[in-house]
Formats: C-alpha cells, structure tokens, sequence
C-alpha cells in the first residue's frame, strides 16, 4: 500500500448497478483507481492479485460473502493492512460483532448517503495511515496484527 490518500480501491457488490454507482462515488471523490466485480470469488482473486488500500464490499454476496471476503483480508500477513468497509441493506446485531471481531473498518447501510461515505472514508483512512506508520516504527507487523 502506498502513502497515497486515495488510494486503489476494489468495490465488490453483485448488484451490478450499484456497484458501478460506487465506483463513479469514488472518482468523483477523487479516487482514480476504482476496480468493481460483481463476484466474492473474482474479489478475492484481484485482492492477492493487486495492492489495494481499500476494499469496499456487499455482505450478502454468494458463494463467498463479504464476511468471508473480511476474514481471508484479515488473517493474511500480507493483506490485513487493507481498510475494509461492509455494506448492507440491513444487518443484524450477529453480523455486526462477526465483523467486528473479523477486524471491519466501518459499516455503510444501503442506500447511503455520500456525506456519510466521506465521514466513514475519511475516519478509515486515518486510522489506516496510523497503522501503517506504527508498523514501520515498530518494525514488527504480528504485533500490530494481533491488538488490530
């Protein structure tokens, strides 16, 4: 991941449509580098793939969802440092602490509002350039990883 504070962003939702609302949300907001895929199986595949700063995806995806998308990120020593924001059309109080526990960034609820996005991005954001310079002032990432 790079210094940059838009950095590459990987949108993952089935709902074509919104998907590619998204994507045209981020680059208005100045985000240049967008990737959409309308599959959890295709999202997972680009996340190995490519160095993404920001994953962007739906919950209710299938045969992977977006808490299994969540849970590969966050246990990988090479990923975890990705922020990760689940959508939803609603959620339920199990979702929500499954999430959590799996190491979620933020949570946006279906429709969302763009002020909205921009708090949640810029909080997400912060908070993932202080990681990342913890990590390269510690030296070590699994400590980091474990208290993450």
């Amino acid at each position: 991941m790079s210094d940059d504070p838009f950095p590459s962003v990987l949108i993952i939702d089935d709902n074509h449509k919104i998907g590619k609302l998204v994507v045209e949300i981020f680059n208005r907001l100045g985000f240049e580098d967008v990737e959409m895929t309308t599959s959890g199986v295709e999202g997972l595949e680009l996340i190995r793939r490519n160095a993404y700063g920001l994953i962007v995806a739906d919950l209710d995806l299938e045969p992977v969802d977006g808490l299994q998308i969540l849970k590969a990120v966050k246990s990988d020593e090479n990923l975890y440092k990705i922020a990760f924001i689940l959508t939803e059309t609603s959620i339920t109080f199990e979702q929500v602490t499954a999430a959590h526990a799996a190491g979620v960034d933020a949570f946006l609820l279906k429709p969302f509002d763009i002020s909205l996005l921009k708090s949640k991005l810029k909080t997400v954001l912060r908070r993932r350039a202080r990681r990342k310079r913890l990590v390269n002032e510690w030296g070590s990432s699994a400590t980091l990883k474990e208290s993450a």
